[in-house]
């Protein structure tokens, strides 16, 4: 896919932008701009007396603002005051490098941004899974802003409620504590609507409406997938939207693939390995992405981001919590027994009863699961679910039940060999070092005719793989060598575009860039009264320059949304009808102006005092946080 210019509406196209080298030098300059407003303060650097209306608190602290349904801790793990007329404490932002390959340019933008303004800011690089464990909980983020580029799981482009349901305040992935009753109305109403899929497209529409306007989250870019691999020796890789040709997400790709040369088996280097061979009760992952190779969900997704049959190949609502599949018959499981409805009745009761940590999106809704014949079955949901037909039955994997109905503990269970239904059968793993599957003779992934339908102009008709092998090595730089030297096939990972430039300057390998559907998403600590503030988020979201760090770092290979909107234009649940506060630093600073902030001699931004503290508190209060200052009748305290 060709890389191309995207900006939203309204983009401004006269900013100027930095160079790559501006986004990774010091940012310690960025604050020298404020030295108009902050002559026009006459406030020294030192000490401010604060000067507090009578019954306005001097300080305001990180706390719960409202009754969780989903949080059981007695105050958020982020501690961040707001203090009447005080210098701002720095700002903890972190991120993960090992994210993605620019992810730190993208921190320091960023923090960039956010020390136009005025404000300090501290960055922490931590591991990735440290951040999944610990920041990324229900209780809260442990710092104002925590950055990351969500997976490409399917679900993800097939439905928009895996990214705005997290902004419900009953969803235990509600890291950012986020609530606005508006929006949750909205979300509860189109999650339950089937049967009319316009009249939700409209609920949907509004709903990032909402977001957008709101500044939920600083929705920076639509990253391009950047790859390379060999072209001489393998052709028909799928160019699929947020996987790229040879991610793990889907599986496309590996059962496309013609070898051009002697070997017919599919090698693919990777920086992470697996951690067991028990899919449903997977941390998620490399693991749940690769052993997906072996197993089969009930329905599939194309490369056009539509839901088409896998083990069933039908399925309707009868009411709105009941839900037929017929299911595919002829299919074996990989040691030959035959596949039927009791094997997903079963998977079904299992996962309920014992947690299945990675299949949570399929089961959660449904509340039992009855046989209707050998190749018939029955979903009665706990209530009306318009995600369940979609996302859901995509992120199922079906496991067979005389395989795994004698075991006591499914959570510790290591299947030495697993059984699934899937393209590829389990062959060898070597935990740190490597994964192997051979092909799955018979599935109808491999027919030509089943990729032609479903892959169009992208199909190729041959004899195919035999196998895939995934190669854990140590970084990327090791990864690229391999590629050159003919070791491997293929890089499984995203590269950034100098690495994936670097390795098409060998004979052979191409580089390769797909559209994505998963946003990077700079979560805001909505439990932290600045944050709170909407004053405060609309002045930041104008400082990020999106469009110069789009250009000028990953030069052009992202779409820049519209404003705050986490649904992704390439797919069919995006509206182009939302706010977007277009980058200008100038009128950011003048918004925070206006509200009462002020600036000390050295450039440092203040909170409001005296009256205008009173009204930034008035500001955080519930049911005040997303109004701006003129429809809370403030005046204008610059």
């Amino acid at each position: 896919m060709v890389s191309k210019d995207r900006d939203g509406p309204g983009e401004s196209s006269d900013n100027r932008t930095l160079s790559r080298r501006g986004y990774l030098t010091s940012a310690a300059v960025a604050t020298a701009g404020l030295s108009t407003l902050a002559g026009c303060n006459k406030s020294s650097g030192g000490g401010l007396e604060a000067k507090v209306p009578d019954g306005v608190p001097a300080s305001v602290k990180t706390k719960y603002w409202h009754d969780w349904s989903t949080i059981e801790a007695e105050e958020p793990p982020l501690d961040y005051t707001a203090k009447a007329g005080s210098v701002l404490e720095p700002i903890p932002m972190e991120f993960s490098s090992e994210d993605d390959p620019w992810m730190r340019e993208h921190a320091l933008m960023m923090k960039r941004a956010a020390e136009n303004l005025g404000a300090s800011v501290t960055l922490n690089d931590r591991p990735l899974n440290q951040l999944y464990a610990q920041s990324w909980n229900t209780p809260g983020l442990e710092a104002v802003v925590s950055m990351s580029t969500h997976g490409p799981d399917p679900q993800r482009g097939l439905d928009p409620n895996p990214l705005l349901m997290r902004r419900h305040k009953n969803s235990p992935s509600n890291y950012d504590n986020y609530f606005n009753p508006e929006l949750n109305e909205i979300l509860e109403k189109q999650r339950t609507l089937t049967g009319d899929e316009s009249k939700r497209k409209q609920l949907v529409d509004e709903a990032q409406r909402i977001f957008a306007e709101d500044v939920g989250a600083i929705i920076s870019l639509f990253p391009d997938v950047i790859t390379a691999a060999n072209t001489n020796r393998w052709s028909g890789y799928v160019m699929t939207p947020g996987n790229g040709p040879t991610g793990d997400s889907f599986q496309w790709s590996e059962v496309n693939l013609q070898p051009q040369a002697d070997s017919s088996t599919y090698v693919k280097g990777v920086t992470t390995s697996m951690n067991s061979l028990n899919l449903p009760w997977a941390a998620g992952g490399a693991e749940e992405k690769r052993l997906k190779y072996i197993y089969d969900g009930l329905f599939d997704a194309n490369p056009n981001l539509e839901v088409i049959p896998a083990l069933a190949t039908n399925a309707a609502f009868t009411d709105d919590t009941t839900v037929e599949f017929d299911l595919r018959e002829g299919v074996t499981w990989h040691d030959g027994e035959p596949f039927t409805a009791e094997d997903v009745k079963f998977t079904v009761d299992i996962y309920k009863e014992y947690t299945s940590t990675s299949q949570v999106a399929f089961y959660e809704p449904i509340e039992s699961a009855e046989v209707l014949g050998d190749h018939k079955v029955k979903f009665n949901l706990k209530y009306p679910d318009a995600a369940f037909l979609t996302q859901r039955v995509v992120r199922s994997v079906i496991i067979p039940k005389h395989k795994w109905k004698d075991v006591e503990t499914p959570s510790r269970h290591s299947p030495k060999n697993p059984v699934g239904t899937g393209p590829f059968k389990y062959k060898s793993w070597s935990q740190g070092s490597q994964f192997e599957v051979k092909r799955n003779d018979g599935h109808w992934m491999f027919d030509d005719a089943w990729r032609q339908k479903h892959l169009g102009d992208q199909a190729v008709s041959g004899p195919g793989v035999e196998g895939v092998i995934w190669v854990n090595l140590s970084n990327v730089d090791t990864m690229l060598g391999s590629l050159k030297q003919d070791q491997i096939d293929a890089v499984g990972t995203t590269l950034s575009n100098s690495q994936a430039n670097r390795a098409a300057n060998t004979s052979g390998i191409e580089k390769m860039v797909a559209e994505n559907f998963a946003p990077l998403d700079a979560k805001l600590m909505f439990s932290c009264p600045l944050i709170r503030d909407k004053e405060f988020r609309v002045a930041f979201a104008k400082s990020v320059d999106k469009r110069g760090f789009v250009e000028e770092v990953l030069l052009g290979n992202a779409t820049v949304p519209n404003g705050e909107n986490p649904i992704s234009p390439i797919t069919p649940w995006n509206t182009k009808d939302t706010k977007n506060y277009t980058h200008d630093p100038q009128a950011a600073k003048t918004i925070l102006k206006q509200a009462g902030y002020t600036w000390d001699g050295s450039g440092s931004l203040r909170y409001p005092n005296g009256d205008a503290w009173g009204a930034f508190v008035e500001r955080i209060q519930n049911g005040n946080t997303h109004k701006r200052r003129a429809e809370l009748g403030q005046p204008d305290f610059s």
